[in-house]
């Protein structure tokens, strides 16, 4: 943490020492994400942990989404340069549909779950640019830091069989992310201020919650949130603890903690505009 903040305080002075030499970028893409680490889903990890005192879930990955980006430059020399940007990574949903069919005689019913998974972040990212400083058409690399600032990631489901319905909903949330991110793009001058830019971004980023609550309940259409205690609907999730004590209904309950990987592998576009 000291050294990032150090990296993002000498990037900030250098962005406003010269304004001759300063760019800001302002860019769009879409990315794909990378798998969990175990190479499990969450709910079989899920069903296999269910019956032991400490559950634990693996790594999620739920870097596929989309981002705008921004960010100020300052080019110290026409070689190298840094730059810090600010992120916004608004995740697409993981989609899981569950049916389960149930026989008893000569009787059978059918329970289905569809479940839905997220997350997002804004990203603060300071960085490195090295270019050979060509003129017209100008590739370059760019090596950083990821700081994950108001990460959260939800999850819910719907589900249906023959005695009713009901919607779940849940909000992860709190501490931040840090990781690291890699880009190979190229500059197409189109003026002496203005430039195109087309890159390709590997972004390694993981995220713990510290908390989390429940953000919608409902069975058949009707609201079950007013019946749910604080330890119901509240956690926090904790490194270790005692899963047998006794949490009193007028407090937070307690989960294991959990990673989830918001690593991905971006396509972004965008216009420089030199200051």
């Amino acid at each position: 943490m000291k050294m990032f903040l150090l990296i993002s305080a000498i990037c900030l002075m250098a962005v406003v020492a010269s304004a001759q030499t300063n760019y800001i970028r302002f860019g769009v893409g879409g990315g794909l994400g990378l798998n969990q680490y175990n190479g499990s889903s969450w709910s079989d990890e899920q069903q296999i942990n269910n019956t032991l005192d400490n559950l634990t879930i693996k790594s999620q990955g739920l870097g596929g989404g989309f981002n705008i980006n921004l960010a100020f430059g300052h080019m110290m020399s026409k070689y190298i340069g840094i730059e810090v940007g600010v992120n916004e990574f608004i995740g697409l949903n993981k989609k899981t549909h569950n049916t389960r069919t149930t026989t008893t005689g000569n009787t059978s019913s059918t329970a289905t779950q569809d479940e839905k998974m997220s997350g997002m972040m804004l990203q603060l990212v300071p960085t490195i640019i090295i270019t050979p400083g060509l003129e017209k058409i100008n590739p370059y690399a760019r090596l950083g830091m990821i700081l994950g600032i108001l990460p959260s990631q939800t999850y819910g489901f719907d589900a249906t069989d023959n005695t009713g319905s009901g919607v779940y909903k849940e909000k992860n949330y709190g501490g931040i992310a840090a990781g690291f991110t890699a880009a190979g793009g190229v500059d197409y001058h189109l003026s002496g201020k203005m430039v195109l830019y087309a890159e390709m971004v590997f972004n390694g980023i993981t995220y713990a919650p510290t908390k989390g609550k429940v953000t919608e309940a409902t069975a058949d259409g009707v609201d079950q949130l007013p019946t749910y205690t604080t330890r119901d609907k509240e956690w926090t999730y904790e490194k270790t603890y005692d899963t047998k004590a006794n949490i009193p209904i007028g407090s937070a309950d307690k989960r294991n903690k959990v990673s989830y990987n918001f690593s991905n592998v971006e396509l972004n576009i965008g216009i420089k505009l030199n200051l």
